[in-house]
């Protein structure tokens, strides 16, 4: 169901968003806008314990660990 509303939105921004995007108007700008915030809200908050471990992203491999000669 659609609904007419009357908004001011800053042009400068609505113009680099249809830009950016490739959309037709205003209309699909804010349609877009309101998806991503439903879209942001509806995923639960990322909890870092869930992420694969990263060994590039772990700085602490990157050190040099003292070599033991066993020998």
């Amino acid at each position: 169901m659609l609904k007419r509303v009357e908004i001011l939105v800053e042009d400068s921004l609505l113009q680099q968003v249809i830009g950016k995007y490739h959309l037709a108007d205003a209309r699909e700008a804010v349609f877009l806008a309101l998806k991503a915030l439903l879209d942001e809200t509806d995923q639960p908050e990322h909890e870092p314990k869930d992420d694969e471990y990263d060994e590039f992203s772990d700085l602490s491999a990157w050190r040099l660990q003292p070599h033991h000669d066993t020998g």
